[in-house]
């Protein structure tokens, strides 16, 4: 079995991924007026961004990492800095967020479509969890009601764009093991995001 231990360059690239894609869900949803708004003002309301996508993203990445090396693979997560900068200008442009900042690589030389579609099923279903954790904080008023819907509304998103059967995204190599387990897989995750994107999004 193959063993790799966390090299500086994944952890470097895996800090700047979180803050980008932190500044990215920011940016896109509290729509900030940089000429009138206070540096403090920014930090407060971007702590919850980083709270939630550390817990969200960084863990997403982990999990897809501890998935192939539990098959035995060599894995690490790699930052791609250019689309990380067009996701932070995408979503100031367009309050939408195009999370995009790099990917978990895997190699194994007998890696087979079932073991890369459960490696890839992995992250999704990791934050479709933490948001239905998150969502039982909305009741609670004030801080945590804000942290809590902060938190479903972006493990939601993170869970079905990845789960989107296009590219280089998780949704692809689970689409590539089955339709049935695509289906299984991808279908509450998509159900919570036109939730998210119709009622949740009002809310910011």
């Amino acid at each position: 079995m193959l063993r790799h231990a966390t090299s500086t360059k994944e952890v470097t690239d895996l800090l700047v991924a979180w803050l980008g894609v932190s500044l990215a869900f920011y940016l896109a949803f509290s729509r900030p007026d940089f000429s009138s708004v206070s540096v403090g003002y920014v930090a407060l309301t971007l702590s919850i961004p980083l709270l939630v996508v550390g817990s969200g993203f960084v863990l997403h990445e982990l999990l897809h990492k501890l998935t192939a090396q539990r098959f035995g693979f060599w894995s690490e997560f790699r930052a791609n800095y250019a689309t990380l900068a067009l996701s932070v200008l995408f979503a100031y442009v367009t309050h939408i967020v195009f999370a995009a900042p790099g990917a978990t690589m895997i190699y194994g030389p007998t890696i087979t479509k079932r073991q890369n579609g459960i490696i890839s099923a992995a992250g999704p279903l990791l934050n479709l969890g933490l948001g239905g954790i998150y969502l039982l904080l909305t009741p609670l008023g004030g801080f945590l009601s804000s942290i809590g819907w902060y938190g479903f509304a972006i493990n939601v998103w993170l869970s079905a764009f990845n789960l989107l059967p296009i590219g280089p995204l998780d949704g692809r190599k689970v689409l590539d093991w089955g339709v049935p387990q695509y289906i299984a897989i991808a279908t509450v995750p998509f159900l919570a995001a036109i939730f998210v994107i119709f009622f949740v999004f009002r809310l910011f």
